[in-house]
């Protein structure tokens, strides 16, 4: 506001003053004086704030500030034809395309629509229409004006052309300026259409005045009428020093396209060019020396118009060939990258890179045509309409979800999506990028299962120690009393007593092997001799429990890179796991183990034909502690034992889908060097 106050006390203290100098010399000298300093006030506010623009707002105040600098080298050009050529009034001189030129600027300046922060790569070409612009506008006044005015003939004519135009440039500046403030109606940018406004329209309403004292004759430099050409620069001032940063407002990721300004308009203003020009020298022929000047001036125009044109079209051309290397980037990256990443519209999916096809089980093809809603499972449909209802109203969401895939099973996901905005704030499209949670879950419960075992292993450890060496006495005990009792009803009671003992004892020994730290001595191991040694361990219990025992051993198995025991500890585990839920059952089936080689991995099954493992359950069962037999049966530890050890190994433990019994698969990768070929 002080810059508009300035210019105020400014033009009211020059008006006041040539109205009390009586001399016109001294008037004439105070009025060039005068009028060129307020150019110079725009233009000093828009270089201080230079670097706070970028853009099409750069391009706006470059506009501006070339208006007060045309304007500033036009006067001075006066000024010198005035005081020091004793030049009166010299209204057709070259200075004067400048003067006329920079006061169009306001008005042309509108091109580069600055409040329109949604066109950022259209900066260069709003500069060179507003060049292209500039340059037919000089032509202009040099055809219409200057030039006829330098014939003594048309001197009148072209000086009332000059009279009236100049006034009704400052008012399409108003109107241009008006509509420009209702279109950023909600943007800062509208207060300063308005202060640009308010400026022009004194600019207008003192100049009418002055142009009807330059057509009666009565106009002198110096007069207070000046303060007409005074008053627009204050306001222009008041405007650039208020006018908001290009970084001040944060606005909404738009994927308007770049839409350049057509330059047909241009290219038919540009045509126009040799009509007029040569038009006129031929319907008002003037001077030869001027025609010459028309014809110079028309050419001139006419190639330099055409040669910012092209030049205009070569910088469109470029900023496709950019946006086009831009989208091809990130299209790559979007194929490349880990998360799912899908770009819907209303209820159909228009693009989904090939980590989300892979995860939902569609091709891209399949994708066009399914919903989004269908990728949803019905635990999470609730969840839905509250997040798009969101989406509608502009704002980011995240959430998580379980979804399903072509083949119906389904899989837990964390997702965010966020709006994506046409030009005029619409919601257009959802850009959605999805992270599937299945391995975080499953190293989640690898962290449960560990913390589990630590904090329970502590209290194990403990006991099964202080329970060996009473378990140990008693079972000794009834040995040495086995071998000395006569009476059959006592040997029967201590049988009993060394069975349940025996039992116990194994369950401690069981809970010490799944506490107990494993050695990290690793050596090459023939997985067939390992899993031999193991079976003849357990020969005995499994022979009594009336179970065969059926062995198929792979010759040429690669050498595995193991813990001996820890590897023997597994295949026991196994066997003794089958061993009991056939017992169990009653069954005295085949218990099958088998060894083989896929590829580099190797493979040790062990096979059942005891009741299996109910489906409900199936996920359960390598969790500590968990059994599927009667209470106080076991502890429920050697399933998890085993399939910690295949873990260590870098191997698996799985349970495998069959129609009788259980089958557990142990699978180790191959140590990179053969085994023997023959199996003994």
């Amino acid at each position: 506001m002080i810059w508009a106050i300035a210019g105020l006390v400014y033009a009211a203290g020059y008006a006041a003053l040539v109205a009390v100098l009586g001399d016109a010399h001294l008037r004439l000298l105070v009025g060039n004086a005068a009028l060129l300093l307020p150019p110079l006030v725009p233009l000093a506010v828009v270089v201080w704030r230079r670097r706070r623009w970028g853009g099409q707002e750069a391009v706006y105040w470059g506009a501006i500030g070339t208006w007060a600098l045309l304007w500033f080298i036009g006067q001075i050009g006066w000024s010198a034809d005035e005081v020091l050529h004793a030049t009166p009034l010299p209204w057709f001189k070259w200075h004067i395309v400048l003067q006329l030129c920079g006061s169009a600027l306001p008005l042309i300046a509108l091109v580069a629509r600055p409040h329109r922060r949604d066109q950022p790569g259209t900066a260069v070409t709003s500069a060179l229409d507003i060049t292209v612009l500039v340059v037919l506008a000089g032509f202009l006044y040099w055809s219409l004006i200057i030039a006829p005015g330098r014939e003594p003939t048309q001197a009148s004519m072209a000086l009332r052309s000059l009279a009236i135009i100049g006034p009704l440039v400052r008012l399409a500046a108003v109107a241009g300026l008006l509509w420009a403030s209702w279109a950023a109606r909600n943007g800062p940018w509208a207060a300063v259409y308005l202060r640009m406004a308010a400026g022009m329209i004194l600019a207008f309403i003192v100049l009418t005045v002055l142009s009807l004292l330059t057509v009666r004759g009565a106009y002198q430099t110096g007069s207070p009428a000046d303060v007409g050409w005074m008053l627009p620069f204050f306001f222009a001032a008041w405007a650039a020093e208020s006018a908001p940063a290009s970084s001040a407002e944060r606005r909404a990721v738009s994927v308007a396209p770049v839409r350049h300004s057509s330059p047909a308009l241009l290219f038919a203003a540009i045509l126009t060019v040799p009509f007029l020009g040569y038009g006129l020298v031929y319907l008002m022929p003037l001077d030869e020396a001027v025609d010459r000047m028309r014809t110079v001036a028309t050419a001139a125009t006419l190639v330099g118009g055409i040669a910012l044109i092209l030049v205009r079209l070569r910088v469109e051309q470029w900023a496709v060939e950019q946006a086009n290397e831009r989208i091809r980037l990130l299209a790559t990256a979007c194929e490349q990258a880990g998360e799912l990443i899908a770009i819907v519209s209303g209820d159909r999916i228009e693009y989904a890179n090939d980590a989300f096809c892979r995860a939902v089980g569609y091709s891209r093809e399949e994708l066009e045509h399914v919903t989004p809603m269908r990728l949803v499972a019905a635990e999470s449909e609730a969840d839905i309409p509250p997040l798009r209802e969101r989406l509608r109203e502009k704002q980011g969401v995240r959430s998580t979800t379980v979804m399903r895939r072509h083949d119906g099973s389904t899989f837990q996901a964390d997702w965010t999506a966020s709006p994506i905005l046409d030009g005029a704030g619409r919601v257009t499209h959802v850009v959605g990028v999805v992270r599937d949670l299945t391995d975080d879950l499953r190293l989640q419960e690898q962290i449960v299962r560990s913390e589990r075992l630590s904090a329970i292993g502590e209290l194990v450890s403990g006991v099964a120690h202080e329970l060996n060496n009473p378990l140990q006495s008693i079972l000794g005990t009834a040995q040495t009393m086995l071998g000395e009792a006569r009476d059959p009803a006592l040997q029967a009671d201590l049988e009993r007593v060394r069975l349940e003992a025996d039992r116990a004892g194994r369950i401690v020994r069981n809970l010490l092997a799944f506490v107990r730290k494993s050695s990290s001595e690793r050596v090459l191991l023939d997985i067939n001799e390992v899993v031999q040694s193991a079976v003849r361990l357990r020969a005995y219990g499994v022979e009594i429990a009336g179970i065969e025992v059926r062995e198929e051993y792979a010759p040429n198995l690669a050498l595995v890179l193991a813990n001996r025991d820890d590897l023997q500890q597994v295949v026991i585990n196994l066997i003794m796991n089958a061993q009991e839920a056939m017992a169990a059952a009653g069954v005295h089936g085949v218990l099958a183990i088998r060894t083989a080689m896929e590829k580099d991995t190797v493979i040790v099954e062990v096979r059942d034909e005891g009741p299996g493992i109910p489906p409900e359950v199936a996920g359960r069962i390598f969790e500590p502690f968990f059994t599927t037999r009667p209470a106080g049966s076991g502890p429920g530890l050697g399933l998890s034992v085993a399939f910690g050890i295949a873990t260590a190994h870098h191997g698996t433990l799985e349970l495998i889908p069959t129609d009788r019994g259980a089958c557990f698969r142990l699978t180790l990768p191959g140590g990179g060097f053969p085994g023997p070929r023959a199996v003994h």
